[in-house]
């Protein structure tokens, strides 16, 4: 078999994982939103029961978070991806073949699934293993994919007005996630995967002096128990709480305030682009930076932009609501993915990411309030103002939280641990 050197296989890794994100980034979270429309409009739904069917993938999304930890740790990380393969197909056929609640809602499941099993819970894992400036690796990961929030949009519109049928964009974001799992798989085959059944090397230079990083050795239970993973949860929830909101519903609300759907479509990937062009900027400056000033810039901005999405109908504030929810989101994602490993260690990064996105599903009721409170108001300006509150309250903890330390005893009983087992 072809050998390919240690640094060019972290790259390709890269690069497979972040195309994939790209891929489904663009297929479900993105691009629902706008397509929903042309669904409630043909099939004559309420907006209820369409902001079921974000729910339903957010809760499908995050509930499912646990299952590729237990599949990377038992099977291996192939069969996760083959598994995620086969459910985000399964989703997209029944989504294109709907015509019932039921259906839309299922196929939504599926998908919410198919994200997570594929997406940033084995990808951030794998990065941890190949790269000792995480931080880095990550903003380009995340950056990469987060520009699929252009291009889902994008495709909406080439089904819609150009191939003249919505449900041909489930057919043709179905033909992509094939290839993007394919490659990597691909990828898979020329990799050394002994590097996935060690833990991953810590490099103790690469943090500056201003970036806190923990030298004590965590367990999952522990981490669990502390109020900064708590606090760290409820921020990554509480700008969900918006960012769903915004995709489910943000399209819908600016044409009926009088905004053309070019326009609304185009605010929606002028998003995404500042969401990637965050993660990016926060990859550098989260391994120079404390990142939990990162994530209180990031609180502030989704809120700002959730309150002008509410309130204002001018085309430039507009532009400015675009650019601060997608700082905001992309701040918040990297800051508090960079903030597991600094303050808990890479050791037990894979169960607490799964749970905080398990966590994340308190998110999901998102689009059931804001989709019932259109229903009785006429518009979506009271649920906008109403979850706008919630980083908010959020941003009080985390601007007074300080980095976890483990007392003295159960310190030292851990670095005994860690002995005995390097001496074995």
């Amino acid at each position: 078999m072809l050998k390919i050197s240690a640094d060019k296989q972290a790259w390709f890794i890269l690069m497979s994982f972040s195309l994939c994100f790209f891929v489904i980034t663009a297929a479900t979270f993105t691009s629902l939103g706008v397509v929903l429309p042309s669904i409630v409009n043909e099939l004559g739904w309420d907006w209820t029961t369409a902001g079921l069917g974000f729910t339903f993938l957010g809760v499908a999304a995050a509930t499912s978070g646990y299952i590729p930890t237990i599949t990377i740790r038992k099977w291996g990380l192939s069969f996760t991806l083959i598994c995620g393969l086969i459910i985000f197909s399964a989703g997209f056929i029944v989504l294109y073949q709907t015509h019932t609640p039921s259906s839309y809602w299922f196929g939504c499941v599926l998908i919410g699934m198919g994200f997570t099993i594929v997406g940033p819970i084995p990808s951030t894992y794998v990065i941890t293993h190949f790269f000792k400036k995480r931080s880095t690796a990550f903003g380009f990961y995340y950056t990469f994919g987060a520009l699929g929030g252009i291009a889902g949009p994008a495709v909406v519109w080439l089904a819609t007005n150009v191939m003249g049928n919505w449900r041909l964009h489930w057919m043709m974001m179905l033909c992509s996630v094939i290839i993007a799992i394919c490659f990597m798989l691909t990828i898979l085959l020329f990799t050394d995967r002994e590097k996935l059944k060690k833990p991953p090397s810590e490099d103790g230079t690469s943090a500056q002096q201003r970036v806190y990083e923990t030298n004590q050795v965590w367990t999952v239970k522990q981490a669990l128990r502390s109020p900064q993973y708590l606090l760290l949860c409820a921020a990554y929830t509480s700008v969900l709480f918006i960012v769903i909101t915004v995709n489910s519903f943000s399209v819908s609300h600016l044409t009926e305030v009088g905004l053309s759907l070019a326009f609304a479509s185009a605010l929606l990937s002028a998003e995404a682009f500042c969401n990637a062009v965050s993660r990016l900027a926060g990859g550098f400056i989260g391994e120079i930076f404390e990142p939990k000033i990162m994530l209180l810039c990031a609180l502030i901005m989704t809120t700002l932009g959730m309150l002008i999405l509410s309130l204002v109908q001018s085309p430039i504030l507009l532009g400015v609501f675009a650019v601060a929810v997608g700082f905001g989101y992309g701040f918040t994602v990297l800051s508090t993915t960079i903030l597991l490993i600094r303050y808990f260690g890479s050791g037990p990064y894979l169960e607490l990411f799964s749970i905080m996105n398990i966590f994340a599903t308190f998110a999901a009721i998102a689009p059931i309030i804001s989709g019932a409170m259109r229903d009785v108001t006429g518009n979506f300006v009271a649920p906008f103002l109403l979850i706008s509150i919630v980083p908010v309250i959020v941003f009080v903890g985390v601007m007074f939280m300080k980095s976890p330390r483990l007392s003295t005893l159960n310190k030292s009983a851990h670095i005994q641990m860690a002995t005995a087992k390097t001496n074995d």
